[in-house]
């Protein structure tokens, strides 16, 4: 049986769509509460202000994904395959939380303005495996020297592009056919393209 969302649970994913809606500066605690179906007071009881609430929804999504993966992909046996398993999770996150694209492209366009500092460090640890997986190919041989955030950026922003776009490209006819928008069913094809393309661009004898 599927277990009920808790208050917490329910609150964050409310906040998250707002947020990615209508910004920080655009959202109302009022219209999160109603959105999750409980008062105003039970937001600032269980997490706080619009604040603490913005960065509970960044940094809840960090613990639940990506605390435990740098452990787990030292058991991955060559930096190929850690590359391939880096790239997939940061696609599961992306699709497991199609809000937070939208909500990272919005911090992008205000510079930071919002930005928690607890997550700007959760993106450091993120790059920090990513930065592992290419040292290690370059010294085992197998990557070339590359510059860390052209790669992660040729995965993230890839993702976050074709997530963000969808919309546009199904509401707009000239897009439907070379441009069409990515269903669910295609995100498997995305993520193999985005894993081929990437190998190619840090592999030495590419």
């Amino acid at each position: 049986m599927e277990q009920k969302p808790t208050t917490r649970e329910k609150i964050l994913r409310a906040a998250a769509q707002t947020f990615a809606n209508q910004g920080f500066e655009g959202a109302r605690v009022d219209a999160i509460a109603h959105l999750a179906g409980v008062n105003k007071a039970s937001i600032y009881y269980n997490i706080g202000n619009k604040a603490a609430l913005y960065e509970a929804v960044l940094t809840t999504i960090f613990t639940e994904t990506f605390e435990r993966f740098g452990l787990k992909i030292e058991s991955i046996d060559t930096p190929e395959q850690k590359l391939e398993a880096y790239i997939r999770k940061l696609a599961d996150v992306m699709i497991g939380h199609p809000y937070l694209p939208k909500i990272l492209m919005r911090e992008q366009i205000s510079e930071g303005q919002h930005l928690p500092d607890a997550f700007v460090y959760n993106i450091t640890q993120v790059l920090g495996t990513l930065e592992g997986i290419l040292e290690e190919g370059q010294q085992k041989g197998v990557f070339a020297s590359v510059d860390l955030i052209t790669i992660h950026f040729m995965v993230l922003g890839t993702l976050a592009f074709q997530i963000t776009s969808s919309p546009i490209r199904r509401k707009k006819e000239a897009f439907k056919k070379k441009f069409r928008p990515v269903e669910p069913e295609d995100m498997e094809i995305l993520v193999r393209n985005i894993v081929t393309y990437t190998l190619k661009a840090v592999r030495k004898d590419s």
